[in-house]
């Protein structure tokens, strides 16, 4: 049986993967209708995940900025 590797902190799970990548993509929609002052749960809503999972990917707001403006760069 294969040895079963556990994510390092630089590698996300397949579904964490999806989760923030939903979550980038639903700011960006969120944040072009709203600006940055969108609420979070609205973010969380719309990218379909919940609040919490939401908060363990991105932490603050200005961490989710960050990561919605770096894909741009």
């Amino acid at each position: 049986m294969p040895k079963r590797t556990e994510p390092t902190r630089d590698t996300l799970r397949v579904d964490a993967e999806r989760n923030r990548s939903l979550l980038v993509d639903a700011a960006r929609e969120v944040f072009a209708e709203q600006g940055l002052q969108a609420p979070m749960n609205e973010v969380a809503r719309r990218a379909g995940v919940g609040v919490a999972t939401m908060f363990r990917r991105f932490p603050t707001k200005d961490d989710l900025i960050t990561a919605v403006f770096a894909e741009k760069m």
